[in-house]
């Protein structure tokens, strides 16, 4: 390793225990750095771009520091077998330093941090991939504007002190925080990383989907150092390869794999920021970058039985072959008409559903492969159900229901399931058998279409759709097909999506078609199967009656003034397996002062893109007509 001579400003070697204390440098690389050549042959004298290197020495001589490690001048990049080494080494580096010092180049004396927005918050440190290591690793985090002034923010402390140790067992018993309250709430809302690693530095009950989800807003400049400037935050090494592109993540995901019993990184795309990820319909085992974890920041590794007796803790070894995914998992059927399965996930979601809750992967068996081959089912996306739901659903049984809150009598009841081992691979779904109609029923019930073209012109996207063979045909008009029958029942669930104008997130609502069920409804999330789950009935639907039935949904939203009222009708049309929905926007504008006289959309007008707010789930009921 290294070091920086903060008095003389030459670099010395170090190995092993004879490292002395050293400060640490975490920042962003501007257009100039002081580089390792320049520092060995002094070009960097009287250069203005060496104010980075200057302030860092400086402030570490006023500590009593003899040494410095800054990334740009301490590693010879010009050998790849040395850069490879530091990047293997960065996040002990950082962990091992006494004081990190976190210099923001964009933010000024001046600025307020606590204020929204202020430079702080905006700072370009907080978006690239490397410096994820850099807020997580050091003992001691101190921040600083581009003058070298400390912002009064407090630091980050985590001292492995003896007498610290204990005050801090006994905050975290007391659910208290070590550090500033007010700095982790700050640093939690800007970087999605929970306080409670932040406070301690320790993410160990933290699972893999959590630590990729840290990094989903993340951007470095090389697409593989995406993957490799998460080594430390994983826990894991391997070598560089630069220029293969995008598999360097899958590769990372590989050596996870290889070296921990972690099933979450089959949670990608959990309710993931509609049109963020690559597309609904994708089936890949594992993710293609972090951001298809985003909403994971949270997720825990399932240490204990707290979401209740069954699930198994432990699985034998997983691990990537020519075929796909091989591990074991325990697996339950939902649909066995449609052959669905899910996956249980080992993974603690705190805050959503209590304790008694699940994270539930869809699954299909894989066209042409064994009964053991399953593939994600496209348009399912990973979702959070309710213990009981989930056992009345599969077993059809309210005792089980009822079982299912009492820890007790549910160990009497239900055995723990023994987990299954399966392939998991890319490949098509096997669709059920081509179903049989009668003959009076087979001109109309072949198929359902649904025509979808008036509410995409309406900035609305499909987020989800269920069962996974739902096709879409951009011929004769945008719309989507499904192929039913009465021996094969199911019911047809189309969930859309659009930025809210107004604030911040989006809007959802789901379109359910059956024989027996014609629903639109707002929902709070992008899942159609978590939609379907959500009701507490069976999926099985008879489909030997069609009709023709009209339903409308009415959302609206004001602005923060009051001033503007924007009102959604949002509508759907079945006819005999034909679907046609439609949305008509109006904007109306309220008296508040100025007068301005009621205002609607025209007839005819294109629809516009507008966001509705949240209202009450009660309020949004459909009327048959």
């Amino acid at each position: 390793m290294r070091l920086l001579q903060v008095h003389t400003r030459k670099l010395e070697e170090f190995n092993g225990n004879a490292i002395p204390p050293y400060a640490i440098l975490s920042h962003t690389w501007g257009k100039h750095e002081v580089t390792f050549r320049d520092v060995s042959k002094s070009y960097y004298k009287n250069r203005k771009f060496c104010m980075k290197l200057e302030g860092c020495c400086r402030q570490a001589a006023k500590d009593g520091f003899h040494y410095v490690w800054i990334d740009t001048c301490c590693i010879d990049k010009s050998s790849s077998a040395e850069l490879s080494e530091g990047i293997n080494s960065m996040f002990q580096w950082y962990k091992k330093s006494t004081v990190c010092y976190v210099y923001l180049a964009d933010v000024s004396a001046e600025d307020d941090p606590f204020n929204t927005p202020s430079e702080f918050r905006n700072s370009r440190w907080f978006t690239r991939g490397w410096t994820l290591q850099e807020i997580l690793a050091p003992t001691e985090l101190v921040f600083f504007d581009r003058v070298w002034n400390e912002i009064e923010v407090d630091r980050i402390s985590r001292s492995p002190s003896p007498s610290r140790i204990d005050r801090n067992i006994n905050a975290l018993q007391n659910q208290q925080y070590f550090n500033s309250p007010a700095l982790l709430r700050l640093l939690s809302d800007i970087t999605n990383i929970p306080k409670r690693a932040l406070d301690t530095g320790d993410f160990s009950q933290f699972c893999a989907a959590a630590r990729l989800a840290w990094a989903a807003h993340r951007e470095t400049k090389r697409v593989e150092d995406r993957a490799y400037s998460l080594f430390g935050i994983l826990e894991v090494n391997m070598p560089l390869i630069y220029g293969e592109g995008e598999k360097a993540f899958i590769r990372l995901q590989e050596e996870v794999i290889k070296s921990r019993d972690d099933d979450s990184l089959l949670a990608w795309g959990y309710r993931s920021i509609p049109g963020a990820h690559p597309g609904i319909s994708r089936n890949g085992v594992l993710a293609q970058s972090p951001s298809e974890f985003s909403q994971c920041h949270s997720f825990q590794i399932l240490e204990s039985e707290e979401t209740g007796p069954d699930v198994p803790l432990a699985t034998s070894h997983s691990a990537m072959t020519n075929i796909g995914l091989q591990t074991s998992i325990p697996i339950r059927s939902i649909d066995t008409k449609n052959g669905i399965y899910i996956a249980i996930l080992r993974c603690l979601v705190p805050g959503i559903y209590g304790s008694r809750s699940h994270l539930a992967v869809p699954l299909v068996r894989t066209k042409g492969g064994s009964e053991n081959h399953f593939s994600r089912a496209p348009g399912s996306p990973p979702f959070l159900i309710h213990r009981e739901k989930l056992v009345y659903i599969i077993n059809h049984s309210r005792l089980l229901r009822v079982a299912s809150r009492l820890p007790l009598l549910w160990k009497l009841l239900v055995a723990k399931p023994i987990s299954t081992s399966i392939y998991l691979r890319e490949g098509s779904p096997k669709t059920p058998a081509t179903p049989t109609w009668s003959k009076s029923m087979k001109n109309d019930c072949e198929t359902m279409s649904l025509h979808i073209d008036e509410i995409t012109s309406a900035g609305y996207e499909i987020a989800s759709f269920y069962p996974p063979w739902i096709t879409r045909r951009p011929v004769n008009g945008n719309r989507m097909v499904l192929r039913l029958g009465s021996s094969n029942k199911s019911k047809f669930i189309i969930v859309f999506s659009r930025p809210r104008e107004f604030s911040t997130g989006f809007l959802f609502f789901a379109i359910c078609i059956s024989a027996k069920a014609r629903t639109i409804a707002r929902v709070d999330h992008g899942s159609a199967l978590e939609y379907l789950m959500e009701q507490g009935r069976g999926l099985e639907i008879n489909m030997n009656h069609h009709g023709t039935h009209r339903e409308e949904l009415e959302l609206s939203e004001e602005a923060a003034d009051g001033h503007v009222r924007c009102v959604n009708r949002v509508s759907f049309q079945y006819m005999f397996g034909d679907v046609r929905i439609k949305c008509n926007v109006e904007r109306a504008y309220t008296d508040i002062g100025d007068n301005e006289p009621e205002q609607e959309q025209s007839p005819g007008a294109t629809p516009s893109v507008t966001c509705l707010e949240e209202i009450d789930q009660h309020s949004v009921r459909g009327t048959y007509r």
